[in-house]
């Protein structure tokens, strides 16, 4: 779950109560002060304004109530219960803290009324939220885009077919589940095989250090995980890593008591110090051992041979 997508209408409000500097046009413009009061009283009042008159400004109270106005902006606060600005025909914007804020431009329309309730609208998509932060809803007016989220119970996001569901999110930070769906059902050497579509999903992952478990049927091959550690499929003690359809590829462990790694030319697997074998599947080389190689037999086109100790007891040398 996106943390800047909690922030977001927070980071809306705030943004109003920006001071910024007047936008001088000429040097006309250029306000000079007209309360001829001692700096240490002019926290009580001041007033600054132009040769020409149209660009001012004026504050009083520890500026905490005050007037401004460049040509056709205007601005005016009564902090923290009022705020507004006024920048035709480009954007306006209302605070009425805490019960309302308004903010309209050329394309978005925003307005969070209390802390109840709030969206922002565009000719492109349309956002909601309800007790912001906790839950919003954003889906697109163009295209197949929408995205719903309930802060730390699920976060749902869905673009052009592919989906992406987390539950039990921690600001996305550890997660119960998450899963994609949606994706690509074919890969690059092997086809869909019959499917729409293929996935991903882990559970219970806790900041990237460890996850409990682990699937996805992405591309060309199947991949299931347990106990993967720091993102890394090869520090998984137990992962199946096996090629779809007719695809020999085979990369599965149990760590330490067993090992199976395949492909089209080659593999060998072992279990335990107990038993294992090794295939040359170009030269039509079988080997079979037992007890860490103490016994082996070896099953080749000249023939079968056993050996203890790696000496050759019978059969072809």
């Amino acid at each position: 779950m996106s943390v800047m997508r909690f922030l977001l209408p927070c980071l809306l409000v705030l943004g109003s109560l920006a001071c910024t500097s007047p936008r001088l046009d000429q040097p006309g413009q250029v306000r000079h002060p007209m309360v001829p009061l001692d700096p240490y009283f002019s926290w009580l009042y001041e007033y600054d304004v132009s040769n020409d008159e149209t660009s001012y400004k004026w504050s009083a109270l520890l500026w905490t109530i005050g007037h401004s106005r460049e040509n056709e902006t205007t601005s005016t606060h009564v902090f923290p219960l009022w705020w507004s600005t006024n920048d035709p025909p480009y954007e306006s914007s209302t605070l009425f803290f805490p019960l309302y804020y308004g903010r309209t431009s050329a394309d978005v329309t925003t307005r969070f009324f209390s802390l109840l309730y709030g969206y922002s609208d565009s000719t492109e998509e349309r956002t909601d939220w309800v007790i912001p932060p906790i839950f919003h809803w954003r889906r697109s007016k163009t295209a197949d885009v929408w995205g719903s989220s309930l802060l730390l119970a699920y976060d749902w996001q869905h673009d052009y077919g592919k989906t992406s569901v987390t539950f039990l999110s921690l600001l996305g930070l550890a997660h119960v589940f998450k899963g994609e769906f949606g994706l690509p059902a074919a890969g690059e050497d092997v086809g869909a095989l019959g499917r729409s579509s293929s996935r991903r999903f882990d559970l219970v992952n806790v900041l990237g250090i460890i996850s409990l478990f682990g699937y996805d049927d992405v591309g060309d091959r199947r991949d299931i995980r347990v106990l993967t550690l720091f993102s890394n499929e090869m520090l998984s003690p137990i992962r199946s890593w096996r090629g779809r359809g007719e695809d020999p590829f085979v990369s599965e462990w149990v760590f330490p008591l067993y090992m199976n790694k395949q492909n089209e030319n080659s593999g060998w697997m072992y279990l335990g110090p107990i038993w294992g074998t090794i295939d040359d599947r170009l030269e039509g080389v079988h080997t079979n051992w037992w007890l860490l190689g103490l016994l082996s037999r070896r099953s080749a086109p000249e023939g079968v041979s056993w050996s203890v100790a790696g000496l050759t007891v019978s059969g072809p040398d």
